[in-house]
């Protein structure tokens, strides 16, 4: 990988991927640009919100030119809807770098929303805005989607982390894209905190998960492609049946990202706090460098069921969700899961900050998670706009000021 995620490709490639992509070129698919093992990147969709109403607010136009404006070495983009902005790191490489820049983030990114009348927050969906309302952004990628999909394109009006793992070798990318997968529910589990949704307690942790499950090409990977020369020959055969024009086509869980030369995690809902998607980015890199070490692994059972099943109990509870490991059969819940994953990636990180991560994702797990201190305002009385606010506060914290879960949070 390069200096960041926008510009990693080379400039005749990414630009027959770009004009892919908005479907106004030939089916494009990358090169695998080998990247150092182990390398991440952060991408983070971020919600617009009016300071008054905590609603969804158009301005990200106004926010992305105040950027702009700015020397740093990350970079903001705009996203399908003109009420959300998406950032995304430099290539990083461990948990303090990740949390310093997400901090640095954090601040400009708040402030350019502050000069404009706006707020900024994470979370996976808002609380109560109407997908009906929502605008598409001005952008011919977008068009294109809002052509293609429908009332799809504005239902996706969802927040999302996506993490990059830089990858050495286009076939491990396939393998590892394999491995990563097996283990996706966790990450939809420990990220959930979208429980509202369109005005509503949904009933479930990330009811964001849910959304993207309408798109033709959504799920994982097919676990018949074993190789990069089986991905691109079963890309060749989609595109010429008209199904897929790009990679940004495929809205697997975890998909490889030749351009970049990485895998990218796709699942979470966008943290509320910067501190927890420093630890969750760390910890998939972890899962990946062990993968890697770990020549010839393939996941035992790849049944859609299993995955099935896994994925919406993790969205469903949270990290109170029980958790069927495909290697072994055996249940266990998440935290518990996460917890043995932690203790044995500790024994083998190189990262100097992993213990620190490991201590993030620990508290992240307390008292039902991010979704259950958001459904607790709810059980204390509070209303939409209440929610929306408080999910904001949480992201205008500075680093390392986390916001306990209250006590009387609302159990899975």
């Amino acid at each position: 990988m390069h200096d960041t995620l926008e510009n990693a490709a080379p400039a005749d490639a990414a630009q027959a991927h770009a004009r892919a992509a908005a479907g106004q070129g030939p089916a494009f698919l990358p090169d695998f640009q080998a990247s150092q093992a182990g390398t991440i990147g952060i991408e983070l969709e971020l919600m617009v919100l009016d300071r008054l109403t905590y609603d969804l607010l158009p301005a990200a136009p106004d926010i992305l030119r105040l950027l702009d404006s700015q020397k740093k070495s990350w970079v903001a983009t705009p996203e399908i809807t003109t009420s959300m902005l998406e950032v995304a790191t430099s290539i990083l490489d461990g948990y303090g770098p990740a949390l310093a820049q997400l901090e640095e983030i954090r601040s400009f990114v708040q402030r350019a929303a502050f000069d404009v009348g706006a707020a900024i927050s994470g979370g996976g969906a808002h609380p109560f805005q109407r997908w009906s309302e929502q605008r598409i952004y001005p952008k011919d990628r977008y068009r294109a989607s809002a052509r293609k999909y429908g009332y799809l394109a504005k239902m996706f009006t969802v927040f999302g982390m996506h993490v990059h793992v830089g990858i050495p070798d286009a076939d491990e990318a396939i393998r590892v894209c394999a491995c990563l997968t097996e283990r996706a529910p966790l990450f939809i589990a420990l990220s959930a905190n979208s429980p509202c949704w369109q005005g509503e307690d949904s009933g479930f942790c990330s009811a964001r998960s849910n959304v993207v499950g309408a798109f033709p090409m959504s799920g994982t990977m097919p676990p018949q492609l074993r190789s990069w020369q089986d991905f691109a020959a079963y890309f060749e055969r989609l595109a010429g049946h008209g199904i897929v024009n790009s990679i940004k086509d495929f809205y697997w869980d975890v998909r490889p990202k030749p351009e970049y030369g990485t895998i990218e995690l796709r699942v979470l809902d966008t943290p509320l706090h910067p501190a927890y998607a420093a630890a969750l980015a760390v910890y998939a890199r972890e899962l990946c460098l062990e993968f890697l070490d770990s020549p010839g692994r393939w996941p035992v059972d790849t049944s859609r069921e299993l995955y099935a099943w896994n994925r919406f109990n993790a969205a469903k509870d949270g990290v109170a969700a029980q958790w069927i490991d495909p290697s072994s059969g055996a249940s266990s819940s998440v935290q518990d899961a996460v917890s043995s994953d932690l203790r044995r990636l500790a024994l083998r990180s190189r990262d100097p900050d992993f213990g620190e991560a490991c201590r993030v994702l620990e508290h992240l797990m307390r008292n039902g998670g991010q979704a259950r201190w958001m459904t607790s305002h709810i059980v204390e009385g509070a209303g939409m706009n209440d929610v929306a606010r408080a999910a904001s506060e949480v992201f205008g914290h500075p680093l390392g000021e986390i916001v306990d879960e209250p006590k009387n949070s609302r159990q899975g």
